[in-house]
């Protein structure tokens, strides 16, 4: 299968520091060589939009394949999943500490790994994500890496850009997302092209620690659409356009319980524990298809996704136990069972592709 805003303009001038003040909305701009910063604006309205309404997983998704990988090729674990524009897989594996790509009917074409680059890089994997030019390029703990069509080391980023496991690509730029930064969360956009890195300044979270700690799915706390780019914070209810217009929308599900406190330092594992029964909160963030985008929640939300029609501006809520490892091109891919061999050993875990079928309001009804 193929894979199918105004922005806040950073000032070009070299070494440059400013404050602009403007309709009562405060910028702080820091410029340097290629590294350019950039904020947005304190203190932006956000308009809320209330969730039409619940529909059931089933008349949402259709289950439409199974993809079954080689079972000669020994996955460890899947822990992130993404797919090329010729429906190629790439899959994480942090137990083998490699890369495998799959085709889309899951033979194998090729496995590598991060120490092609540097034999010293010994960290963990985040994620990795084709890029649209062919290349890949991975996340770990101790760096960032592209590498060619091939598996051969191409280079490794600059290191401004944060060992974020959460990356993606909008107009030949890729955009890293750090919500646990401190005292404000950042974006670095780093340019294919010309090697330069940008970094935005995020609102600053209500609830900071929260925000710091509940960093959810791994590699999913960032989408991009040909619209623009949203990132998440777990107070939030939806995903937060990067690039504000003159109305950013914001939309919330009726079974969405906003946060009222944040955590303590001093019993921060506890203090959690308790706010997840209390109130409701976000893990990740997918690019469903152009127009819809799919925020998920914690397991003790009563519903677990809600999903974002960017055109009618509408959403509705919809649930399900399975762990989604990908969405892309309106298809969700969800882990299935370990395929069981004729031989009677157990192979590697699969992955069930489910339809979208984008929703009627008129079907939606009130979560009982």
């Amino acid at each position: 299968m193929k894979r199918k805003s105004t922005a806040l303009q950073g000032l070009q001038k070299i070494g440059l520091a400013c404050i602009v003040s403007k309709r009562a909305l405060r910028f702080t701009c820091i410029l340097g060589f290629v590294y350019i910063s950039a904020c947005q604006p304190e203190g932006v309205r956000q308009r809320v939009v209330s969730s039409s309404g619940f529909v059931e997983s089933e008349d949402l998704f259709t289950p439409v394949d199974t993809i079954r990988f080689d079972a000669s090729v020994v996955i460890g674990t899947i822990s992130f999943v993404d797919i090329s524009g010729n429906g190629d897989f790439l899959l994480t594996d942090v137990v083998m500490r490699a890369l495998h790509v799959f085709t889309a009917s899951g033979d194998h074409i090729r496995t590598f790994k991060v120490t092609q680059c540097n034999p010293e890089a010994g960290g963990i994997l985040f994620s990795a994500k084709f890029l649209e030019n062919g290349d890949m390029m991975v996340a770990t703990s101790q760096g960032v890496y592209t590498f060619n069509a091939d598996g051969s080391c191409k280079e490794r980023l600059p290191t401004e850009i944060p060992r974020s496991p959460s990356f993606c690509e909008r107009q030949d730029t890729v955009y890293f997302v750090s919500p646990s930064r401190r005292p404000r969360p950042t974006i670095h956009a780093y340019s294919i092209e010309s090697g330069a890195v940008r970094e935005y300044g995020l609102r600053v979270p209500q609830f900071p620690r929260t925000t710091g700690v509940k960093r959810g799915y791994r590699g999913r706390q960032i989408a991009c659409f040909e619209r623009g780019v949203f990132y998440r914070y777990a107070e939030g209810s939806d995903g937060e356009p990067l690039f504000l217009d003159d109305d950013p929308v914001v939309h919330r599900p009726m079974f969405y319980r906003p946060p009222k406190r944040d955590a303590t330092s001093e019993n921060i594992a506890g203090d959690l524990r308790d706010l997840e029964k209390e109130f409701t909160y976000s893990n990740g963030l997918f690019k469903l298809d152009d127009d819809h985008r799919l925020v998920t929640f914690e397991y003790l939300a009563e519903a677990r996704m809600n999903i974002v029609n960017m055109d009618t501006q509408t959403s509705v809520s919809t649930t399900t136990d399975r762990f989604i490892m990908l969405a892309t091109n309106g298809f969700l891919y969800v882990s299935g069972d370990n395929e069981l061999l004729s031989s009677g050993e157990i192979g590697n875990r699969t992955l069930e592709v489910w339809q979208f079928h984008p929703f009627d309001l008129s079907s939606t009804e009130p979560l009982k």
